[in-house]
């Protein structure tokens, strides 16, 4: 019976080589009656019609895995739910404030299942499996969802990979027995603080929404500048009291009048959601007010699924990159000991990619590689309009060995082959190289580097989406310090002196740096502060899109 179970599954149901629950051919018998055998008969079709999506084949060999090698009830006994019933329920009930859909465990099913209990004086065998069975569905579900998301990073060229994790040893070794079911669940999220901020302000946005958006603010056809005579002074002081930008007992003293202290609450307001902080009501101000409390809960639950994407242990000393706040953190046992602005590559250009990696080397005064399309299309132009471009511009000609062709007036053969891409381009190192005076080398990423830039003024931009990819750092020494804080030869005025030396310096890594480049348009500062930012590369769309069509 159990051969001829196991051949009608798919191939990828259980690994070669290792050993898989079963439920026995004496449980598989037709003439046993038991709610044990009602059970494993539910757990073989992978399929329970009265769950809110019946089929669990992707997680049936879990389920094997939580009910084996006994396959008894897990949370009956006796013919009744166990302590830890109601409160794993409660947790499933309440999955919206861990920024899940509490219907994809069943959340609105429960109450009358467990009504079902109360009501008879015995519950059938068969009605006692299928609940048990709906029950370890559902949390596994749950705390998969949880600890890694709902959906594949791999899915999202997010260069992160999901770790593996025994969702059916933590329900069994953790949950089934618990005195203490939602602090036993919780062990099953990440344990990232910027993930616990972003919880807490998801579960305020959303009481937030909940008590609705207020009056509409009134647009001026113009910018109003501070100490104008404005109709909407109050809807704004309504609105930025219950973000908390404008203090609950700040007094509005001219209801008419734009003036203090609504004027620095407008500005609070403007440093959080990522537009220039100048008071004056205009565009973007009038477009940030009007955006619903809704959908900010919904960034915080889109940060969260991809908070859940990252590795639980990202070691001593750490980079994070988070593209549409255009910044840079790195971290040192737990803490945030330095933050920069940064630019990257343009919304309508080529953008720059989420990934995971190890910085393994840095080079002081480094070449720049043009890549081969900004070559073709932005300087080769230059170059045919002024034969002495590339000298003015430090520029030379190289083949694949990097031997030098050309420094000066390229020859017609010369430029074709830099169209062809035989050939290519190359700045010398020197204050007016393109990349600066250090960059940082992550190996698996040819061509993308975080590094310096000569045009420090793009920093200047509350919106930097300037480069053709990489990512260019406001204060580079401040890294290159950073990185090399733990190697005793390199001080910091020796760091200082590589930069402005008069050769390209690289340098191997003893020990590669964990970079994060993540996209998060949702930001919870230390302090509290959530910030928000435009949805640059429209991933967060396209986010959204996949989890509405990922239900289970």
């Amino acid at each position: 019976m159990v051969a001829a179970i196991l051949a009608t599954l798919p191939a990828h149901a259980h690994t070669p080589g290792t050993v898989r629950p079963s439920c026995g051919a004496l449980r598989l018998a037709a003439e046993a009656d038991d709610a044990n055998t009602r059970l494993c008969r539910f757990i073989e079709t992978g399929e329970l019609p009265e769950l809110r999506w019946p089929d669990f084949t992707n997680y049936r060999e879990q389920v094997r895995q939580f009910y084996g090698p006994a396959f008894s009830l897990a949370w009956t006994s006796n013919g009744a739910p166990t302590p830890q019933v109601r409160a794993l329920i409660q947790v499933l009930q309440r999955a919206e404030e861990r920024g899940l859909e509490p219907e994809d465990y069943d959340a609105s099913r429960w109450t009358d299942r467990l009504a079902r209990f109360a009501s008879a004086n015995s519950v059938p065998s068969e009605e006692l499996a299928r609940f048990d069975l709906a029950l370890t569905v559902s949390a596994l579900r749950y705390v998969s969802h949880v600890h890694h998301g709902r959906l594949n990073p791999a899915d999202f060229q997010s260069g992160l990979k999901r770790a593996p994790f025994d969702a059916a040893g933590f329900l069994k070794r953790e949950v089934v027995a618990a005195a203490d079911v939602p602090a036993a669940l919780a062990q099953a999220e990440p344990t990232w603080p910027g993930y616990r901020r972003a919880l807490k302000a998801l579960q305020d946005y959303v009481t937030m929404a909940r008590s609705g958006e207020g009056d509409p603010i009134p647009r001026t056809k113009e910018n109003l500048y501070p100490n104008s005579a404005y109709a909407g002074v109050m809807q704004i002081a309504a609105k930025l009291r219950l973000t908390g930008d404008l203090p609950a007992d700040a007094r509005i003293a001219r209801p008419d009048i734009y003036e203090e202290p609504l004027v620095s609450a407008v500005k609070h307001f403007e440093g959080r959601n990522g537009i220039e902080v100048d008071g004056i009501l205009g565009p973007d101000t009038y477009s940030k007010l009007d955006t619903p409390l809704g959908h900010r809960a919904t960034q915080l639950k889109l940060a969260l699924e991809r908070w859940r994407w990252l590795p639980e242990d990202a070691g001593q000393r750490f980079i994070t990159v988070n593209l549409p706040e255009f910044r840079l953190r790195a971290f040192e046992s737990g803490r945030q000991t330095l933050t920069m602005k940064v630019v990257i590559g343009e919304a309508t250009g080529v953008h720059t990619p989420s990934f995971a990696d190890r910085m393994d080397s840095i080079v002081f005064r480094p070449y720049w590689r043009i890549p081969a399309h900004v070559a073709k299309y932005e300087i080769l132009p230059d170059v045919r309009k002024d034969p002495h471009y590339l000298w003015k511009n430090h520029m030379e000609v190289v083949n694949a060995s990097g031997q030098i062709v050309a420094m000066d007036q390229p020859v017609p053969a010369v430029l074709h082959q830099l169209d062809s891409g035989k050939l290519s381009l190359r700045q010398q190192p020197g204050d007016g190289n393109a990349m600066g005076l250090v960059k940082f080398v992550f190996p698996s990423r040819e061509g993308l580097y975080l590094h310096g830039t000569s045009e420090t003024n793009l920093f200047s931009s509350y919106r930097r989406d300037f480069s053709h990819g990489c990512i260019r750092l406001e204060h580079p020494l401040a890294l290159a310090s950073w990185v090399l804080r733990n190697s005793p030869e390199w001080t910091p005025e020796r760091v200082e002196a590589a930069m402005v030396g008069n050769q390209s310096i690289p340098v191997k890594l003893a020990n590669p740096i964990p970079v994060f480049v993540v996209y998060n348009t949702a930001v919870v500062e230390e302090n509290g502060e959530v910030h928000f930012f435009d949805d640059i590369y429209g991933q967060d769309a396209a986010l959204e899109k996949a989890l509405a069509a990922a239900r289970p």
